[in-house]
């Protein structure tokens, strides 16, 4: 499984401090899946290697990920909403 990356958090200049927590809100929450994810990952190989049945652990691994890329959608959609804000 390819390694993630945690991504660099944007900047929360000219946000307001109910915007910044909503931000890092979903930052927080981004960075902890990746954390899951990476720990997953380690353990499905050792157990792969092992000689066990990963099948349940890697879906259980799959819904974590649909939740990063869900996440990282709301970062992303959060940070067009603000912009939107600011220039209007």
């Amino acid at each position: 499984m390819s390694a993630l990356k945690r991504m660099a958090e944007p900047s929360p200049l000219g946000l307001s401090p109910r915007q910044r927590d909503t931000l890092s809100h979903l930052i927080s929450e981004r960075n902890e899946l990746v954390s899951r994810l990476e720990i997953g990952s380690r353990k499905i190989e050792e157990m792969r290697a092992a000689g066990e049945d990963v099948d349940q652990l890697e879906n259980f691994w799959i819904g974590l990920l649909h939740r990063y890329e869900q996440t990282c959608d709301k970062v992303r959609e959060y940070e067009q909403h603000v912009r939107l804000r600011k220039v209007s």
